[in-house]
């Protein structure tokens, strides 16, 4: 079949997309990737073998038309145009829309014509914007155009509209049943690494000295703040700063914020917030690292997705240091791959932070990691049931 995959986002680079495209088109099916252009690239490229069609250059680079042209919202002629015209030549095509913002674009293009709409749903968007409201400084235009309320409302009238969604997790699918949507046009399609992801010998844990790792986006929902300051309270519990090494990489909002915590709790020894690094140095990092850390604090867009990071944690040998976000904290106990602290609590995650000096205690719970993520947490299951719906898919086309 055609594939075209909408990304709201400028291609390369996004791990999901990649794995779903590649996959599909190893298949056998023809992908594309149809994609934001705001830095202005070539409208009509090739990525790693998948060809992307992007929006056209409309304006100077960062001047508000640019922006403006590329906004992600359904009545965008942009990008109903651009879809339109790369799905033109294609009889039976399958739009596969990642998350919720262009669905109703991907469905009033599709009316027309002999299409199956598929939403990926890797973010529950009016949770999403209801947590980032929770942190932010005051209602600001962008704040205001993140309405919660308006998500949830759009999402009522779309999700009875597509042919099946993917979701990210259990807590996920559980929400969409919830509302009434078929549970045979629901399925979980999780963000996990292939098992070959971490090659070679297991993670060989030693000594007492602690070696932490964070990789994601730096914002005030992901709790770096909180990591911080266990660490500062883990070294007035006695410990040598030099016993302790927390990486911490990433870019976003909360970044400055965080390197100006560090040094006002005198932890420079222990702590380094880096910026955005290549794979190659992050792999470094995690092969230096015993111990991963998701202390993100707990609240509704937490308890609806999963971030690829605990898979990667576990694949890794890693213990995974987290609150108790429900889907993060299941997957730990029922694995038993890591220690589950309290929401917001600085003390306890120092505390967790002592237990975790056991080399026997993190090899064991490291060890599960990886078992998990071999037996049952794995791309090679995902992508089952990922071909499962766009096979399904195709015989209903073919059975029409």
């Amino acid at each position: 079949m055609d594939i075209f995959v909408l990304y709201k986002e400028d291609y390369p680079w996004d791990v999901r997309i990649e794995k779903i495209a590649k996959s599909l088109r190893d298949r056998g099916h023809n992908v594309t990737i149809v994609a934001r252009n705001l830095s202005g690239n070539s409208p009509v490229a090739e990525s790693d073998g998948l060809p992307i069609i992007r929006l056209p250059v409309i304006g100077a680079a960062n001047s508000l038309v640019r922006k403006l042209a590329n906004v992600p919202i359904w009545f965008n002629p942009f990008w109903i145009r651009t879809l339109n015209a790369a799905i033109s030549g294609s009889e039976n095509p399958v739009i596969i829309v990642r998350d919720l913002p262009l669905v109703k674009t991907a469905l009033s293009v599709a009316k027309s014509r002999n299409v199956k709409v598929v939403l990926d749903m890797a973010e529950v968007y009016p949770y999403m914007y209801a947590s980032a409201r929770m942190f932010s400084k005051g209602l600001n235009l962008e704040t205001l155009a993140k309405s919660p309320s308006m998500a949830a409302r759009y999402e009522s009238k779309v999700l009875p509209k597509v042919d099946h969604t993917l979701v990210m997790i259990e807590e996920s699918q559980d929400r969409v049943l919830n509302k009434g949507i078929d549970p045979g046009k629901v399925t979980i399609v999780s963000n996990t690494p292939p098992a070959t992801k971490f090659s070679g010998t297991a993670h060989q844990h030693q000594g007492r000295n602690l070696r932490l790792v964070y990789v994601g986006f730096l914002t005030k929902l992901r709790g770096l703040d909180l990591l911080i300051k266990a660490a500062s309270a883990y070294v007035k519990m006695g410990n040598e700063p030099s016993s302790l090494k927390i990486d911490i990489v990433g870019k976003g909002s909360e970044r400055e914020n965080l390197i100006n915590l560090v040094k006002e709790l005198n932890l420079e020894q222990s702590v380094t917030v880096h910026g955005w690094l290549e794979h190659e140095q992050v792999d470094q990092l995690m092969a230096q690292a015993n111990v991963g850390a998701l202390t993100y604090r707990v609240c509704p867009h937490w308890n609806h997705t999963i971030p690829n990071k605990i898979f990667d944690y576990m694949l890794a040998g890693l213990p995974v240091l987290a609150t108790e976000v429900k889907p993060i904290e299941r997957i730990i106990n029922e694995t038993k791959s890591g220690l589950v602290c309290r929401d917001n609590d600085v003390r306890d995650i120092a505390e967790k932070l002592q237990i975790l000096r056991s080399p026997e205690t993190r090899a064991t719970l490291g060890a599960n990691g990886v078992s998990a993520v071999q037996s049952k947490y794995n791309w090679a299951n995902d992508e089952r049931r990922l071909h499962a719906v766009i096979d399904s898919l195709e015989n209903q086309v073919k059975f029409r």
